[in-house]
């Protein structure tokens, strides 16, 4: 049998996105149909949490813990990108919030690379609505236009996509780590806090798809279908009401630390965060009037995909 040659556009026959978070690490490798190259697989998804913008130091710089979280994290995606057989060259990586915000975030990335061999490039809050904007795109062509909400640890990203256009995007500095930091997991004072925050969002007129993306969203969904563990191809796609986000929250924020680490389909590392996530989830469907979501696995590192190979397409696994 033979296959058409590959072309320049076309994307290598190995591949792997990383997303390092504030407070997940998350590896997807996909590999490549040899007969049409464009064509890609999901091989693996690996999620560690590692709380990398959790309790700060003085000025803001990372956790000597958290660093160390992230650097045996990132030790283990480099050791399946081996045994996968995924050069160097394939790898595409990124890394938000917290580490634009801490001065030694570029020291800690040096470390990484030096450690790992993994190099990651920080991006700014526009830059992370822009790549999540368009991988709901690419993920849920139907739908346009989408309302894309991104809520990460230390950030929530908000954009209206349009086809082939962001019409708008913005990032806010609050996510669910900074905001239960600030105010806890009593529900009440984490909406105020919330709706606080958001409120100078930009309106989004007309009619309009709402996608959720990133753990505060998909977890919600997992524990309000009682899904114990992570399946991205089960979650993404699935939908979640405003009232369910806001029972789920309310369930979880009366329960205690112990008791919420007892939740099926809560992982431990989200356990003291979830409810502030899922507060500001329902504070931005709120503020635009959205009374429903659809549930997306596919955040920055699939924007990355794109970017780099706009024709690659992902088959159903």
């Amino acid at each position: 049998m033979t296959y058409p040659l590959r072309r320049a556009s076309d994307p290598p026959a190995r591949l792997a996105l990383i997303d390092l978070g504030s407070n997940t690490a998350l590896l997807s490798v996909l590999f490549g149909d040899e007969g049409e190259p464009r064509r890609l697989r999901i091989a693996e998804d690996l999620q560690i949490i590692t709380g990398l913008g959790r309790d700060k130091g003085p000025g803001g710089s990372l956790n000597p813990k958290a660093r160390q979280r992230v650097l045996s994290a990132l030790g283990h995606f480099a050791s399946r990108l081996d045994a996968m057989g995924v050069p160097p060259s394939a790898v595409l990586g990124a890394t938000t919030a917290a580490m634009r915000e801490a001065p030694d975030g570029p020291e800690f990335l040096r470390e990484i690379h030096a450690a790992t061999g993994i190099d990651l490039t920080t991006i700014s809050g526009a830059q992370e609505a822009e790549y999540v904007a368009t991988a709901q795109e690419r993920s849920f062509p139907a739908a346009l236009p989408i309302l894309m909400i991104d809520i990460g640890g230390g950030s929530t990203e908000v954009a209206l996509r349009e086809r082939g256009r962001t019409a708008w995007k913005t990032s806010t500095p609050i996510g669910s780590v900074k905001i239960s930091e600030a105010h806890g997991t009593e529900l009440a004072p984490l909406l105020a806090a919330a709706r606080t925050a958001l409120r100078e969002l930009p309106p989004a007129r007309g009619p309009h798809t709402a996608v959720g993306v990133a753990g505060t969203v998909t977890t919600g969904y997992q524990v309000a279908a009682s899904q114990s563990l992570w399946d991205p191809l089960e979650v993404h796609g699935q939908t979640m009401t405003r009232v369910t986000v806001l029972e789920v929250a309310a369930k979880l924020s009366a329960l205690n630390a112990a008791e919420r680490r007892s939740v099926p389909g809560l992982p431990e590392g989200r356990a003291d965060y979830i409810v502030g996530g899922l507060a500001i989830l329902a504070s931005v469907m709120e503020r635009y009037g959205t009374e429903k979501l659809t549930v997306s696995d596919r955040g920055v590192r699939y924007g990355l995909l794109w970017e780099r190979w706009p024709l690659a397409i992902i088959e159903p696994s």
